[in-house]
């Protein structure tokens, strides 16, 4: 062991406990805004089945598509949209 690198060691250890550290609080964090979104998600869903919230449906059924950019996102929302009363755009060959 060097006498001028001696501390080094110890500094890089503490380093990289501080950076596992931040990485668990991130994947907690990532996790805490995940079950937010599903909360909202299931309480937005409750409303829209219920049609407790006037407009709700239909501006969802309008938008929901628009807002979505992935086609298997769109795809896999179809039937939900059209349960709301959307219809789904007919696809051209071309958008396949």
């Amino acid at each position: 062991m060097s006498l001028l690198g001696g501390n080094d060691l110890k500094e890089q250890q503490k380093i990289n406990e501080l950076e596992l550290k931040i990485n668990r609080e991130k994947q907690k964090l990532d996790k805490k805004l995940t079950r937010q979104k599903i909360l909202l998600g299931a309480f937005l869903v409750d409303a829209l089945e219920k049609d407790s919230v006037d407009g709700l449906k239909k501006y969802t059924a309008d938008n929901l598509l628009d807002f979505l950019t992935r086609q298997t996102d769109k795809e896999l929302m179809k039937d939900f949209v059209v349960s709301l009363g959307g219809v789904m755009p007919v696809e051209n060959e071309g958008d396949l």
